[in-house]
C-alpha cells in the first residue's frame, strides 16, 4: 500500500514528458527490405502538455505485470461501461489470478499505427480511405496525450510519421500524403511483413519504449490496418506477426477494402485471424458509407475499453506463450474481446 502511495504521488509531480520524434531503427533480420523506408522528415518540437492521467490505483510499468486490455458487449453490440472488479474472473491458463489493477483505459495514452495498403488492388479507394481516416483521427486523438504513426506498404513499408503527438502533423500528413499508382500488381503486397516491422519498429521501437518510461505508465497499444488482406510477398508468416503483436502487447484491427473490378476479393480469413488472435475486430465495408462505420466502431471501442493487471503466480520464467481467459460469471449475456495470451518473461525465478 506504501509503495502504491507513493507511485501516486509521483505521478501527481511528474507532468507527461511527451515526444514527437521521427526515428526508427533498422531491422537486421528482414534480408529484404520490407524494413520502414522514410520519407523527408522535418525536426519538430516537443508537443504541449495534455491532460494527466488519473485513476484510484495508477498502473505502473513493473516487470513482471501483465496486463490485459479487453472490451466487453452485451447481445445488440453495445459497448458496456458500467464494469467493476469484482465482475471479472481472470485465468492464467487454469489459475485464477488477483487482479492488481482494473479501470477503463481511456485515461491511459493510446499509441496508435495507421498502416495503408498502396498496392494495385487499392488504386481507387484511398481518398475515401483518407476522409474516414481523418474524422476518425478528429474524434479519437488527443493531442500531447496520444501519439500516432502513419505508414504506407506495397512491397516494402513507407513511414510517413514517426510516433506523433502534434495535431498539425498528422493533418499535416493527410493532406499531403497521395497515392502514386503503378499501374500494376507486379510488385507484389508484403502485408505481414509491414504489420510486424510496423510493430516492431514503431509500436516497440525505441520511441515508444522511451514514452513509456517517461510516462510511467502503460499506454494502450494498437494498428489499424487497410487492405484488401493478399498478401504475395512477405518474408514473415502470419504466426511470426500474431507472436510478435502478442510480445508487444498490440490489438489489431483491419479494414478489408479492395477493388473487385482489378483483382481478387478481400481475404477475410487472414485478416480476420490477425485480430481474433490480438483482440481486435476485422471490418468488411461495402461503399464509403460503411467505411465511415467502421472506423466509428473502432474508435468507440477505443474508448469503451477496460484494463486489467496481474502479476502471474507462477515462478518459472521460460519465455514461453500463456494463455489466459477473462470470465464475466454473473452476465453471461455479454461478449469479452481480448488477447488470446502473453509471452512469460525469459531467464527469471
Amino acid at each position: 500500500m506504501t509503495q502504491i502511495v507513493a507511485q501516486m504521488l509521483l505521478l501527481m509531480i511528474l507532468p507527461l514528458s511527451l515526444l514527437a520524434i521521427d526515428e526508427v531503427k533498422s531491422h537486421p533480420s528482414l534480408q529484404r527490405q520490407p524494413s520502414i523506408s522514410q520519407g523527408p522528415q522535418n525536426p519538430q518540437s516537443p508537443p504541449k502538455s495534455g491532460e494527466d492521467w488519473q485513476q484510484d490505483e495508477p498502473i505502473q510499468l513493473e516487470s513482471n505485470l501483465v496486463n490485459v486490455v479487453f472490451s466487453v458487449a452485451d447481445r445488440e453490440n453495445r459497448f458496456v461501461t458500467d464494469l467493476k472488479k469484482e465482475e471479472v474472473v481472470l485465468l492464467d491458463g487454469d489459475t485464477k489470478q488477483p487482479i492488481a489493477f482494473f479501470g477503463r483505459s481511456r485515461e491511459l495514452p493510446l499509441v496508435l499505427a495507421l498502416v495503408v495498403d498502396f498496392s494495385g488492388s487499392q488504386e481507387f479507394i484511398w481518398p475515401q480511405e483518407r476522409d474516414a481516416a481523418q474524422t476518425f483521427f478528429n474524434e479519437i486523438f488527443r493531442p500531447g496525450h496520444d501519439y500516432v504513426a502513419v505508414a504506407s506498404f506495397r512491397n516494402t513499408l513507407q513511414l510517413h510519421t514517426g510516433l506523433t503527438s502534434q495535431r498539425e502533423r498528422l493533418d499535416r500528413v493527410f493532406k499531403t500524403l497521395l497515392r502514386i499508382d503503378t499501374g500494376s500488381a507486379r510488385q507484389g503486397t508484403a502485408l505481414y511483413d509491414a504489420i510486424f516491422t510496423t510493430i516492431d519498429e514503431v509500436l516497440d521501437g525505441k520511441t515508444a519504449q522511451r514514452i513509456l518510461k517517461q510516462n510511467h505508465l502503460i499506454p494502450r497499444r494498437a494498428l489499424i490496418v487497410l487492405t484488401d488482406g493478399r498478401d504475395t510477398t512477405s518474408l514473415r508468416a502470419p504466426a511470426a506477426t500474431t507472436d510478435r503483436a502478442h510480445r508487444a502487447l498490440v490489438t489489431i484491427y483491419a479494414i478489408g477494402i479492395g477493388d473487385d473490378f482489378r483483382f481478387s476479393g478481400v481475404n477475410q480469413a487472414a485478416l480476420g485471424g490477425l485480430c481474433r488472435e490480438t483482440g481486435g475486430r476485422d471490418y468488411y465495408p461495402r461503399d464509403p458509407h460503411e467505411l465511415r462505420w467502421a472506423f466509428k466502431e473502432i474508435a468507440e471501442e477505443l474508448t469503451s475499453q477496460y484494463v486489467a493487471g496481474f502479476y502471474p503466480s507462477e515462478t518459472i520464467r521460460d519465455g514461453s506463450f500463456r494463455e489466459i481467459r477473462l470470465e464475466i460469471p454473473g452476465r453471461k449475456d455479454l461478449t469479452i474481446r481480448y488477447r488470446r495470451g502473453y509471452f512469460a518473461k525469459a531467464g527469471q525465478q
